[in-house]
């Protein structure tokens, strides 16, 4: 029997409850009886304990003071996500332990983190959409428990799709690091070529030495991307398409460079290097 909280749910338990069922079945009792929290087999988000030995992942208590290297506290969906996410990634066929912490870091930081963030009230001064948000509207407004079994049965589905997504794309980020990595070392004057489309996009903010990025989008184009905003292509270049690119790049295949200068696209390898390596 898996045990979390009556009343209003939050991203907090119900995200940890989806994490709980990627691994094995648990029956869901939602209540703050004590008697009932004892006798469960695992406890979120209630009890007032926090001790992975004894499947208990509480936070709300003065003793518990985990928090992250950044300063984010831990709530309930990091604990079970720092303890589950090898099992998780594990049977989708995720193995290694470097590939495994990649992609445990990679969803922590693109979605737990936040979650834990605004469940420990650190931006109850400065409210913004987010997931958690999201989740928190989701509950019924009336005070019929029916209601609102079937709302968060809804909520439960809409968190189970969403962290599905994100491991799943995170898999993908794992599975090409150490290919990453490889490409990586043959960077010249700040430029990485790849000769296929991987997902590199997180990968290069970790790697401040690789300024923009020039790959195949597909069998006909080429793109540049441009690893954080100061390396962005030149300001002749923005915002400019087809004939106008052509004429102030000196090119004959563009087909655009965004407004921003974060990307461009063009038909040949040849251009995209003469973008990339524009100043």
């Amino acid at each position: 029997m898996l045990v979390t909280h009556s009343g209003r749910f939050h991203a907090d338990e119900v995200f940890a409850i989806s994490m709980v069922l990627m691994v094995e079945d648990r029956e869901i009792t939602r209540t703050r009886d004590e008697e009932i929290i004892k006798q469960a087999d695992i406890v979120l988000d209630v009890g007032a304990e926090y001790n992975p030995e004894t499947l208990r992942f509480d936070h709300h208590q003065n003793s518990f003071t985990e928090e992250r290297t950044n300063g984010i506290p831990y709530a309930t969906a990091g604990l079970i996500w720092r303890h589950y996410a090898k099992r998780i990634f594990n049977l989708k066929g995720l193995k290694g332990d470097y590939e495994v912490n990649f992609a445990t870091q990679w969803v922590d930081d693109k979605l737990i983190a936040d979650i834990d963030a605004v469940d420990n009230g650190l931006y109850q001064e400065d409210p913004r959409p987010s997931v958690s948000l999201l989740i928190a509207m989701m509950n019924e407004s009336s005070d019929e428990p029916e209601k609102q079994e079937i709302a968060f049965n809804k909520a439960l589905e809409f968190t189970h799709d969403t962290l599905e997504n994100f491991i799943n794309a995170a898999i993908k980020e794992a599975e090409v690091l150490v290919e990453l990595e490889e490409y990586a070392k043959t960077v010249e004057n700040g430029i990485l070529v790849l000769d296929k489309n991987l997902p590199f996009k997180d990968f290069i903010r970790s790697h401040p030495e690789i300024k923009r990025v020039v790959y195949p989008r597909n069998e006909e184009q080429f793109g540049v991307y441009c690893n954080s905003q100061i390396n962005h292509l030149p300001e002749r270049f923005r915002g400019l398409r087809d004939s106008e690119l052509n004429e102030v790049s000196g090119l004959k295949d563009t087909i655009f460079c965004h407004k921003s200068g974060f990307m461009a696209v063009t038909l040949s390898l040849e251009s995209a290097l003469f973008l990339a390596n524009s100043n």
